[in-house]
């Protein structure tokens, strides 16, 4: 059992899949709504600080590389297509950004649109820990079909 929570923490870890994908894995296999919200909230702000720090030296070595140019192309597109969304307001519009559980809106991109722009670590952390406290809240209610 314990393993299964495990898994959690770490499909929701994953880009693009995060918790919007990770809860309703959880509630799928019938375990625990506290534990699968708690497990998946923290597996998805765990990777938060680590590409705040680093994206913006990965990008640059991604658009340089000849065979990753295309990647980096990629990244550095989706990154400024989504950055007005989340300068207008600075924290409040990561908390929004993340909150609000679409596709491309979570934890990776808005830590990667935050490491570009050089906002502080701490602030973008604590945005994206509250955004996915949120989006968790929705998921979770959307998975048990209460709103």
């Amino acid at each position: 059992m314990f393993l299964k929570y495990i898994y959690l923490l770490l499909i929701s870890a994953v880009p693009i899949i995060e918790l919007r994908g990770a809860i309703p894995i959880g509630v799928s296999q019938n375990l625990n709504p506290i534990y699968i919200y708690i497990v998946c909230v923290i597996g998805a702000t765990l990777p938060a600080p680590l590409l705040v720090f680093f994206f913006r030296d990965l990008l640059k070595w991604l658009k340089k590389n000849r065979y990753f140019k295309k990647i980096g192309d990629y990244l550095d597109n989706k990154v400024n297509k989504n950055s007005k969304k989340i300068m207008d307001k600075k924290i409040l519009g990561i908390i929004l950004f993340v909150g609000i559980p679409l596709p491309t809106t979570g934890t990776w991109t808005a830590a990667m649109v935050a490491s570009v722009f050089k906002m502080r670590a701490k602030d973008v952390v604590i945005g994206i820990l509250i955004g996915n406290i949120i989006a968790g809240i929705i998921v979770l209610s959307l998975s048990y079909q209460l709103i």
